[in-house]
């Protein structure tokens, strides 16, 4: 069950009309009736004052189901631009790569294969300093 507001909306965008377009046709029309047989949303009663032709039982009547509003995404160009930077992407892949092999030499030559790398990384220069170990717990003498 729609509102009168909701019906009337839907009616003239389904019509691809505007509100005013179709209150100007309201003045050929002097009965709901006729309004309706014509296929107009509004009439002007015997006072002059434009009037809505809507009977009750359309407002029961289910609207159209709304459809999306938002349009479907169309596929970007693909540009020179686009494949530049694909390039690009794979010289640095083939960039890392690179390095991760030069570190794992290094790692070699130390001595530290990469299983026994620890999870935080690797630090050839010792920049992180020696690790601080907890001091042990004491045991007591007490028994």
């Amino acid at each position: 069950m729609a509102s009168l507001r909701e019906y009337l909306n839907a009616k003239i965008k389904s019509k691809g009309s505007t509100l005013a377009k179709e209150k100007a046709k309201a003045k050929k029309y002097k009965s709901i009736s006729a309004a309706k047989k014509a296929g107009a949303l509004y009439y002007t009663n015997k006072a002059g004052k434009v009037m809505a032709a809507v009977f009750a039982e359309d407002l029961k009547k289910p609207l159209a189901p709304k459809k999306s509003a938002r349009p479907k995404a169309r596929p970007k160009p693909v540009s020179e631009a686009v494949f530049v930077e694909r390039e690009n992407a794979n010289y640095r892949k083939e960039e890392k790569a690179a390095r991760e092999a030069k570190l794992l030499e290094a790692m070699n030559a130390i001595g530290i294969t990469a299983k026994t790398r620890k999870a935080s990384g690797f630090d050839p220069m010792n920049l992180a300093g020696p690790k601080k170990k907890k001091p042990a717990k004491k045991k007591s003498n007490i028994k």
